[in-house]
């Protein structure tokens, strides 16, 4: 008997497929407010310049082209066989977090938001399949690092915090490579 979820090759694809697509519409919104300033349809279409709507579209472009590459290597390792499901469980709540931000408040988290989709992620995945045992740490970290990119997300919307936004930056990346290493157990 099989102490782990198994996921059928179709359906990992599909989880997959759904998270890229999230995290390059999450792209698009972070790239729209930094190379135009707005989130808005009618200033990035209207009012932004050509080759602002060029940069938003290599961004999305790159994103989209990374993570089909990298989706396409990671369904198939065994060594993500055990784990996929809890991986893309802290994967879907890290992205939803950002997301949530990225709406509410862009001009505070897009620049991080690019940063964390330009490899972050990818960066956290790979790190995943090493010492899949479940130890306490392994649950610690993951558990512990999704809320402390909670934390981190919302301290952004109390105006205290705001001045130090900068310093978030690092907490948050860490976060999120923490709760897909977390996530990473057999068990």
């Amino acid at each position: 008997m099989r102490t782990y979820e198994h996921v059928e090759l179709q359906h990992k694809a599909l989880l997959l497929v759904a998270s890229v697509i999230v995290k390059t519409f999450l792209m698009a919104i972070a790239s729209s407010y930094v190379f135009c300033g707005s989130i808005e349809p009618n200033t990035i279409f209207l009012q932004c310049g050509t080759s602002n709507i060029i940069y938003i579209g290599g961004s999305v472009a790159a994103v989209a082209i990374m993570g089909a590459l990298f989706g396409n290597y990671i369904i198939r390792l065994k060594s993500f066989e055990m784990i996929f499901a809890r991986m893309m469980k802290a994967d879907f709540i890290t992205t939803a977090m950002y997301f949530g931000v990225a709406f509410s408040a862009p001009e505070f988290i897009a620049g991080k938001v690019m940063i964390w989709l330009f490899g972050i992620w990818i960066l956290g995945m790979l790190l995943a399949p090493f010492n899949k045992e479940m130890t306490l740490l392994k649950k610690v970290t993951e558990y512990g690092s999704l809320v402390a990119l909670g934390a981190l997300l919302t301290a952004h919307f109390v105006p205290a915090f705001q001045q130090y936004g900068s310093s978030y930056t690092l907490g948050m990346m860490v976060s999120s490579v923490l709760g897909m290493f977390g996530a990473g157990r057999a068990k």
